[in-house]
C-alpha cells in the first residue's frame, strides 16, 4: 500500500524537475492539457488493473500527469495574475485544493457505495475531463510563451522553496500519525482535519491581500509562528478543545496565511522562469512530506506524540528564522510584489 500510494508522488516530483525548462520554453497549455488528460486516462483505466505491476505503471503515469498538471496550472496562474494583486489571487486560486480535500473522502466513499472501487476512479476521470475542458478556453500568456530558451532555474526562488521545506515537514508527520495517535477515539481524526481545513477556508483569502499589501514576510513570519504553536499543541492536547483549537492554529498559520504568501513570494522572486520556481516550490512540498513522515517515525516510535509535534514545531521555527535572517533581495521590497507602496482602498 505504502508503494502503491508514495509512487505517484515520487513521480510527480521527478516529472516537475524534468519538465520545469520546458514549460517555460515552450508554454503552459500544452502541459496542463497533456497532464490533465494522462492522469484522467490512467485512472479510468485503473479497474482493469489485474496484477500489481499494472497497478503501479499506471500509478506512475497518474504521477507524470499530476507532476504536468499542476506545475503548469500553477505557473498558469502566476501569469495571469496582475503582480499588485498576485498574493491576493494565489490565496484564492489555493481554496480549491483545500475544498477538493475537504469534498473528496466522502464523494469517493458515496461512489464506492453505488458502484464499487470502479465507479470511484471513472467518477474522477470524469472530473480530470471536466477540468481539462476548463483548461481549453485559457490563452498562452504572451510572457511566459516569450521566455528565452536560456531560461534556467531561479536562484531567488531557494529561499522561499527552503522555508516551505522546512515548514511542511511537520505535515507529513501530522497526516501519517495524527490518524493513528486520534483513530482510538470515534471521529476525532475527521474532527481534526475538518477543524483544519475550515480554518484555511476562512483565513486564505485574506491571506494574500494582506501579504500584497505589506509584504510576504510580515505574514509569512507570524504565519509560521502561529503554525507552530499549533503544531506543538497537538501533541501536548488532551482533549477535543484543545485538540480543536491546535488544529485551528495550525491550518490558520501554515495553510492559510503562509502558504500562499510563500507561494507568491516564490513567484516574485522567480522572474519568468515561473515554471521552473514553481517545480521546484511544489518539489519542496512533496519532498518535505515524504521525508518528514519517514524521519519522524522512529521518532513517534522512541518517544512518542508529542516529540514529534514539537520536532515538528521547531521545524516551523527554523523556518520563521530563515525567512527572517536572510538578506533582503531586488524582489523583496517593502510590499511583496514591487508595488511602490500599499495599494488604494477599493
Amino acid at each position: 500500500m505504502g508503494i502503491v500510494i508514495g509512487l505517484a508522488s515520487i513521480a510527480a516530483v521527478a516529472t516537475r524537475l524534468l519538465s520545469a525548462r520546458a514549460i517555460d520554453r515552450r508554454g503552459r497549455r500544452p502541459f496542463a492539457l497533456g497532464g490533465l488528460a494522462l492522469f484522467a486516462t490512467a485512472t479510468a483505466l485503473l479497474p482493469l488493473a489485474a496484477s500489481l505491476g499494472a497497478l503501479l505503471a499506471l500509478r506512475a503515469v497518474q504521477g507524470v500527469g499530476w507532476g504536468f498538471a499542476t506545475t503548469a496550472i500553477a505557473s498558469l496562474v502566476a501569469d495571469l495574475a496582475p503582480a499588485a494583486r498576485r498574493g491576493e489571487a494565489i490565496g484564492i486560486w489555493g481554496l480549491a485544493p483545500t475544498v477538493a480535500m475537504a469534498l473528496g473522502p466522502a464523494a469517493g466513499g458515496g461512489l464506492v457505495r453505488l458502484g464499487g472501487a470502479p465507479a470511484a476512479f471513472l467518477g474522477t476521470a470524469a472530473l480530470f475531463l471536466v477540468a481539462l475542458g476548463l483548461v481549453v478556453p485559457i490563452a498562452e500568456p504572451r510572457r511566459a510563451a516569450a521566455t528565452s530558451r536560456r531560461a534556467s532555474f531561479p536562484r531567488g526562488a531557494l529561499l522561499p522553496c527552503s522555508v516551505l521545506f522546512l515548514s511542511s515537514l511537520s505535515y507529513g508527520a501530522i497526516i501519517a500519525f495524527v490518524p493513528v495517535e486520534l483513530g482510538s477515539g470515534p471521529g476525532r481524526t475527521g474532527a481534526y482535519f475538518g477543524v483544519y481545513a475550515l480554518s484555511i477556508l476562512l483565513v486564505r483569502p485574506f491571506a494574500g491581500r494582506l501579504s500584497d499589501r505589506h509584504g510576504r514576510r510580515a505574514v509569512v513570519i507570524p504565519g509560521l509562528l502561529v503554525g507552530a504553536a499549533g503544531v506543538a499543541l497537538t501533541g501536548l492536547a488532551r482533549g477535543p478543545a484543545t485538540l480543536a483549537v491546535a488544529a485551528a492554529l495550525y491550518g490558520i498559520g501554515i495553510s492559510g496565511l503562509s502558504f500562499p504568501a510563500l507561494t507568491a513570494w516564490t513567484v516574485d522572486r522567480s522572474g519568468e522562469a515561473r515554471g521552473a520556481a514553481m517545480a521546484a516550490f511544489y518539489g519542496s512540498y512533496d519532498l518535505a512530506i515524504a521525508f518528514g513522515a519517514f524521519a519522524f517515525g522512529p521518532v513517534y516510535e522512541r518517544f512518542g506524540f508529542a516529540a514529534v509535534n514539537l520536532a515538528g514545531a521547531a521545524g516551523i521555527v527554523a523556518a520563521a528564522v530563515l525567512a527572517g535572517v536572510v538578506s533582503r533581495g531586488p524582489s523583496d521590497p517593502a510590499t511583496g510584489t514591487g508595488n511602490p507602496g500599499p495599494l488604494p482602498a477599493r
